[in-house]
Formats: C-alpha cells, sequence, structure tokens
C-alpha cells in the first residue's frame, strides 16, 4: 500500500477545516452551554428542532452525546491550531493584486473583417496574458439599439475568473465577438456599453481595482438609435450627455477608463475626456499608470497597444517582443524578463492558428514545459488551439526568452507576434535604529526589497526605477513620509547595495506607539508594506547592542561568524533570544547561540555563527536577525544579513595571484636573459669591422668583414704585382682569423697559432714591417656598449695598451706586439670605405 505525503495530508486537512472555523467554533460552545445546564439539573433545553432523543433517560446519555460532540469540536479545532505557519504562510504568499476589467469592443458596421480578428486578438491577449489567477474578466461588445428591440451590447463573455479553466473559457467565447449588420444596430453607442461595464463591476471586492477598456474605430454615433431621441439631430447630443452621465459614474465608482482608437475616424479629444474624466489609477503616481487615450493608425497594432496600456492600468510592464510579418516555414520571436520580474506571461498572436506551433525556450536555451513546473518556475500555457495562445510563468527566468514558430507545410505565410507582459511582486524587510526610539529622537531606516524566492535585490539594473521610502505613523503627530536612498550618503552604509536608508527624526509631540512602514513604487513593481511596530521609550534604554558580522563572504555549505555586542546596564542579568526571518528555505541558513544572557553591569560580545546549507543560493543572503528580551519581548537591535555566498574557490581562485606572479617573474627573467645573450652576440658579431693594413705609417690596404660573418672571420696577406701587401678574405685553414675581444678591441690569430690583441684604437704588429688596425661600423649605440665594456675592463690585464719596444708575453698565449704609431683607429666611415 503507498504512502501518503505528509505534506499533502496537512494540506488536505488545512482546506477542508479553515472555512469551518467559525462552525466549529459555534459548535463547540453551543454544546458546552448544554452540558452546564444539564450538569444543573435542568434537563436539556430543545432549541435545535433536529434534537430527538427522550426525556426519560438520565442525564448520563446526554452528557456522553455533548461531551462525545464537544470532543470531535476540540479534535477539530486542535487540526486549525496545529498548522498555524502553513496558515501564516499561504497569508504571507507574495502574489499579484487581483483586478477586475471589462473590455468594451466597437462591434460597428464601419469594421472590417481583419479590423474583428484584431480586435479577437487583442481582446484575448488581456484576458489571456494576466498574471493573477484571482483576477475576473469580461468582454462585451456594442453597437447601437435598434426599432427592432435590437439591444446596443452583447456580453459575449461574462465576468469570469481568469484561472487555468476560466483562461480556456474566455479563449472561446471572446469569438463571439463580430461586425454588426445594418439590422442589428451598427453605430457607436458609448453610454450603452459603458453602462454595462460598470453594471459588471459594480460587485466587486473595493479593494480591488476596477478597470474599463474601450476599443473602437469611430467615435460617438447613436443617430440611428431611438433610445436617445425621436430625430437623428438630438441623439447624439443626447448621448453625449448621457455618456459625461456615466463617466461621472465610473468616477464616484472608482472605475479606471481606458480608450483605445484605431482609424482614421478617430476623435481623440473625446477619447481622452473618457480616460481623464474617470478613476485614476491607485499607482498613478507612475506615468505609464495614469489613464491615457491611445489612438494607433491601423488595427494590426490594436494587440501591443491594448497590452500596453492593460500593463500600466495594473501597476505592470509590458515588454514589446517581436512580430515576423510573414512567415513561411520558421521564424524565432523573441522577449525580454527582466531579473526583477515574479510573474509574466508570453502572448502569442497567430493568424491561422491550426497551422502553427510555438515552442518556448528560457534565456538558458532550455525548452520549457507548457504546464507544470522546471527548474523552480511554473507553467501553464491556454489558447494554443486558437489565435491567441498565452504562456503564464510563476518566477520566470530573467533574461531573453525565444519563441520559435513553425508554419506547417503547405500552409500560407502569416504574421506571428509575441510579447510579454510582467509584474515584480516583492517583499520589503525595514529595520529601525535604535529599535526603542524616544520623541525627538534620530533614527535611521533601512529597507531591502526580495523576491519571493528570497532572491535580494542588490543590482543596480535590479533597481532601476524603484523608489523607496518610509511612512512614520504613530499617536501624536501626522504621518510623514520619507524617501529613503542607495547612495551611501547619510544613514546609508554603502551605495547601489540594494539596502535604502534615511535618517528619520521621531516628532517631539509623539506619544505611545509608532510604526515605520517600507512603501515602493516603481514601473512594473507591487509588493507589501511591511511595518516595524514599536513604543516610544521614556528614556535612555538600560539593555543596548549591535550585531556585527565579521565574515562579509561564506560559501555553500559554509559557515559565516560575527557577534551581538550586548551592554546590560540594569541591575538584573537578562536574557534574549536571537531569531532569524525572511531567509530562504534553499539557504537552510541557521543562527547560534539562540539564546544569550548578559549579568547585571555587563558589557560583552557574544560570538555568533551563521551556517548555510551545502544548496544554498549563491549572492546576497536574504534575511534579518533580531534580538529580543525574553521576559519583555522588546526589541534590543536589529540587523540585515550582510554576508554574500560566494562559489567555493578552485585551485585557481586560490593560488592562482601567486602562481601568475611567479610566472611573470620567470618570463621577465628570461626575457632579461634572452636580451642579454642577443646583446653579448651582437656585441661579438664581426660583421661590422674593417681591417686596416699599416706599413709604418702608411695605409697598405683595407677589409670589410663579410656580410653576416659571425663570431669570426679569416684573411690572409697577399703580395700584389708591385710588391705591396694587401688583405683578401680567406677562410681555408691556416690563416689569420678574426674575432672580437671582450674590451672592445680584435683578437687576431696569427697562422702559427699565436694570438695578438689589438685594442680598440691602437695597431699591433702582425709580421715584420706590418700592423694592423681596425675601424668598427656598428651602429652607435651598439658601439657605445661595446666601449662601455672596454673601459669596464679597465688596464690590468695589459689588453687594450699599445705595444712597447719589446714584445712580452701574455696569459694564454697572447702578446702585444709593437705598435708601429699611436694613431686612433678609424670608428667613423670615411668615403671610400665602401670601395673595400
Amino acid at each position: 500500500m503507498s504512502r501518503v505525503p505528509t505534506g499533502l495530508c496537512v494540506s488536505l486537512v488545512r482546506d477542508c477545516v479553515n472555512p469551518l472555523r467559525g462552525v466549529i467554533t459555534r459548535c463547540y460552545n453551543y454544546h458546552l452551554a448544554r452540558f452546564s445546564q444539564d450538569a444543573k439539573g435542568g434537563g436539556p433545553v430543545r432549541t435545535d428542532p433536529s434534537e430527538h432523543w427522550s426525556d426519560k433517560g438520565s442525564s448520563p446519555p446526554h452528557a456522553r452525546r455533548v461531551g462525545a460532540v464537544g470532543t470531535v469540536c476540540a479534535l477539530l479545532w486542535t487540526l486549525l491550531t496545529v498548522f498555524p505557519a502553513a496558515r501564516a504562510h499561504a497569508a504571507d504568499a507574495l502574489e499579484p493584486a487581483p483586478v477586475d476589467f471589462v473590455i468594451l469592443v466597437d462591434e460597428s458596421g464601419s469594421l472590417s473583417a481583419q479590423d474583428v480578428a484584431a480586435e479577437r486578438a487583442a481582446a484575448s491577449v488581456l484576458v489571456l496574458g494576466e498574471v493573477s489567477d484571482k483576477s475576473r474578466a469580461a468582454v462585451v461588445g456594442f453597437g447601437s439599439a435598434t426599432g427592432g428591440g435590437r439591444p446596443p451590447v452583447d456580453t459575449v463573455c461574462p465576468l469570469t475568473r481568469v484561472d487555468a479553466g476560466g483562461r480556456e473559457q474566455l479563449s472561446a467565447c471572446v469569438s463571439g465577438l463580430r461586425r454588426r449588420t445594418d439590422g442589428e444596430g451598427n453605430g457607436t453607442d458609448f453610454p450603452a456599453a459603458l453602462a454595462q461595464g460598470l453594471s459588471l463591476l459594480e460587485n466587486g471586492d473595493d479593494e480591488t481595482p476596477k478597470i474599463v477598456f474601450l476599443l473602437t474605430d469611430g467615435r460617438l454615433d447613436v443617430s440611428d438609435s431611438p433610445a436617445y431621441g425621436p430625430d437623428a439631430a438630438s441623439r447624439n447630443a443626447n448621448a453625449k450627455k448621457a455618456l459625461k452621465v456615466k463617466v461621472a459614474q465610473a468616477l464616484s465608482d472608482k472605475v479606471q477608463i481606458w480608450p483605445l482608437g484605431f482609424g482614421s475616424g478617430i476623435d481623440k479629444a473625446q477619447l481622452g475626456a473618457l480616460a481623464s474624466g474617470g478613476y485614476q489609477s491607485r499607482c498613478a503616481n507612475l506615468p505609464s499608470a495614469r489613464p491615457t487615450a491611445q489612438v494607433t493608425s491601423g488595427s494590426s497594432d490594436v494587440a501591443q497597444v491594448l497590452l500596453t496600456a492593460f500593463a500600466g492600468a495594473r501597476c505592470a510592464i509590458a515588454t514589446p517582443g517581436q512580430t515576423n510579418p510573414s512567415v513561411s516555414s520558421s521564424a524565432d520571436l523573441k522577449v525580454k524578463i527582466p531579473p526583477v520580474a515574479t510573474d509574466g506571461s508570453i502572448a502569442v498572436v497567430k493568424q491561422n492558428p491550426d497551422a502553427v506551433t510555438v515552442t518556448y525556450y528560457d534565456p538558458r536555451g532550455r525548452k520549457v514545459p507548457l504546464h507544470g513546473r522546471a527548474d523552480g518556475s511554473e507553467f501553464d500555457l491556454v489558447g494554443q488551439s486558437g489565435p491567441v495562445e498565452a504562456l503564464r510563468i510563476r518566477n520566470p527566468y530573467p533574461g531573453t526568452w525565444r519563441v520559435h514558430v513553425e508554419v506547417l507545410g503547405g500552409a500560407a505565410a502569416q504574421r506571428i507576434t509575441a510579447s510579454a507582459i510582467w509584474q515584480g511582486v516583492l517583499r520589503s524587510y525595514i529595520v529601525v535604529d535604535p529599535p526603542v526610539p524616544t520623541a525627538g529622537q534620530r533614527v535611521s531606516a533601512h529597507v531591502t526589497l526580495q523576491t519571493r524566492q528570497g532572491v535580494v535585490l542588490t543590482e543596480q539594473g535590479q533597481l532601476a526605477g524603484i523608489n523607496v521610502s518610509v511612512k512614520l505613523t504613530g499617536d501624536g503627530f501626522d504621518a510623514r513620509k520619507l524617501r529613503l536612498g542607495d547612495d551611501g550618503k547619510g544613514a546609508d552604509p554603502a551605495a547601489h547595495d540594494g539596502e535604502f536608508s534615511a535618517h528619520v527624526t521621531v516628532p517631539r509631540t509623539a506619544t505611545g506607539a509608532l510604526s515605520f512602514t517600507g512603501v515602493m513604487i516603481g514601473d512594473g513593481i507591487a509588493g507589501d508594506q511591511r511595518s516595524y511596530a514599536t513604543e516610544l521609550a521614556t528614556a535612555a534604554p538600560l539593555l543596548t547592542g549591535s550585531i556585527v558580522f565579521d565574515d562579509r563572504e561564506t560559501h555553500p555549505g559554509g559557515t559565516a561568524r560575527g557577534g551581538v555586542e550586548l551592554r546590560n546596564n540594569n541591575d538584573t542579568s537578562q536574557r534574549l533570544r536571537l531569531t532569524l526571518t525572511g531567509g530562504s528555505a534553499r539557504n537552510a541558513l541557521t543562527v547560534a547561540p539562540q539564546r544569550m544572557t548578559v549579568a547585571a553591569g555587563e558589557q560583552v560580545r557574544v560570538p555568533m555563527r551563521l551556517r548555510f546549507g551545502a544548496a544554498a543560493d549563491l549572492g546576497a543572503v536574504p534575511g534579518r536577525l533580531t534580538v529580543r528580551d525574553e521576559a519583555s519581548g522588546q526589541v534590543v537591535t536589529q540587523a540585515f544579513v550582510t554576508v554574500r555566498v560566494v562559489p567555493v574557490p578552485s585551485f585557481l581562485d586560490r593560488y592562482g595571484k601567486g602562481i601568475g606572479l611567479a610566472a611573470a617573474l620567470l618570463l621577465a627573467l628570461l626575457v632579461v636573459v634572452a636580451l642579454r645573450w642577443q646583446d653579448r652576440h651582437r656585441n661579438r658579431d664581426a660583421s661590422d669591422i674593417q681591417l686596416i693594413l699599416y706599413k709604418d705609417e702608411s695605409e697598405m690596404s683595407r677589409l670589410r668583414a663579410p656580410a653576416r660573418a659571425g663570431a669570426e672571420f679569416g684573411f690572409s696577406l697577399r703580395a700584389s704585382p708591385g710588391g705591396t701587401q694587401r688583405l683578401l678574405l680567406d677562410d681555408s685553414g691556416g690563416r689569420y682569423r678574426v674575432r672580437r675581444a671582450g674590451d672592445g678591441g680584435l683578437t687576431v690569430r696569427l697562422p702559427d697559432g699565436e694570438r695578438i690583441a689589438v685594442p680598440r684604437g691602437q695597431r699591433a704588429v702582425v709580421t715584420d714591417g706590418l700592423s694592423l688596425g681596425f675601424a668598427d661600423h656598428r651602429p652607435a649605440a651598439r658601439a657605445a656598449r661595446a666601449a662601455g665594456t672596454a673601459r669596464s675592463a679597465g688596464s690590468g690585464t695589459g689588453r687594450g695598451r699599445s705595444a712597447g719596444p719589446e714584445e712580452k708575453p701574455r696569459r694564454g698565449g697572447e702578446r702585444t706586439r709593437k705598435s708601429t704609431a699611436d694613431s686612433t683607429t678609424l670608428i667613423t666611415r670615411r668615403p671610400y670605405d665602401d670601395d673595400f
């Protein structure tokens, strides 16, 4: 046998018992009174004709019956009290506020078939796209009255609750809108249409907004209607007077009027008077929510324009999607839903619904179901077989949604439009510091906003256009309202962190109770107005405290630490309780310790720990910590949870900076080594050397090193036909070899293997009567570096000096031969250098 889930049992019992609460109470009290009378010997009192037991019996059977009934009533009463949290949760759920609305649709003879189809689509978009299943909608077609008794209005859809079943009914009945013929009364009777709309809305809840939408392609025209007079000349004038009366009634009944005209025959002034004459929106301080007349040139845009007006009327936002005027095979249409949205609908308008299939993809690219739940969102599609289908989404994933449409093979190309309507239903949390102020004291008020799923709004993009204020009410003064800021100024701890703050001064005339209420206003935003209630303190509190967070970040499954700093100036110890409210269930957040004791005259810091569940959501953490005196229940201090949950750091997150720094240092070292090696290689390159052969003081020959000579090159001495010696390039074995020395000079290896040094700027003897010098044609910068190297080498080695009168042996077999002259080796080029 399968086991029934406990949660289902609790839900069923609660749903069944709650409606009987009053009956159970009366039942229990009634039978208790009867039992009391019997106990006094008065016997049963027959106040209920359904009682048929005999008087012959003694009191115990009656007492047993009364006791049994009382026991059942007590048991049912107990069931009511067992589930207070469930009832509170149901009452506390954030849902879009319902609205009651009527769509008045022109059916006059001036409409074309395309116009009628556009009107049906527009009406369907509204009734199917409504985001609250507690709203009610009706659709009324209107023309004018005729002498044959045909009424000027047709209620094609009565006032119907817009839940899953009601949306299906509305989707079907909207098709009853049509164009009237001459015999059916094809005029435009605004007064009769408005009267019908007001009649349908008159029995609604006073707290529910009431809205009338008027859709027309013309102006008031009842010239063919005998209901407004015997002749055509007086009928329109009388109808205008009747219309003013109905507009005044709309204002009295708190009914908004949103007119929409399309085509060229519109009287815009008349429509504007309808909009301004009715009741203004309850969120009319927002420009988008103020009733206005809308006019469009043709019927093709009626659905989008009417949806935008509807969104403004119910304090929501309509995001224009995309229209593909000719879809022949498939197309993708995109609509955007912002992060602040908690409820929304995507509506798709099709010309030939039998030949189109629609698939919806969330911003992550995931195909979403048409009904049911997935990834934290709830879906419900209606109207799939009609010209308009709408996917209602609870907790939509924010971003750009993709609507993929496919036209079946063989079907004609058609116009398809996708659009969205959404609303953000937010919860506010308020903290007041100090929590128990005195009259005339300046306090700070702080408010944070979060969605029903516990997501705290902290990003500037999420909070754009939202204004937050605090309303202060109490005894002894008039209510006052102050706007809060999130700019890091004044009482606000940090800019753009989602916490709105301001300083508020309690009036000096205040007495007794105080209430601070957070109020939020914004396009498409609706929310609760939570209050913080307190009492004025007559003197400075003896017990004070503050909550401090040491850790600003933690990880899923981690712990954030802080402390509760307390000071007890009382002469007795105080027992305190620490609680957390407003946290998300997914975070599985717990706080410890939950109880604290502060001795008399003691000032302490109690360590505090916040533990997060392994599946905790990333980002800002919702919740408010409160410290209360257990004896009096008085708030000692409060604070928002200011810890953010961040991903568990990876190896690179932990050590990436160190690894990056080490890699950068290693790369820099390699670059330095490479540059030094390259510089050394270039300094030893012999390609720019030009050897000069001298005999005594005369220059005999010059020889330019070959291009790309590398570290060394070879040469030989050859006698010319005239008997003089010349320098020739020669890399064969047993010849002279030249390379640069480290001091900027040259080292020449003689054919016998002996090495001689040719200092920079000097000559060296290579054979009898002949000496060798050189010119250096390296670029100036490299030559300067080489010269610096030569100077740093110093004279201690004996290299770089002119040869003495005699040859002196040198280390490594090198020797310096007698110089024939002290002339400086050529550094700059001479005009004839290119000849060599």
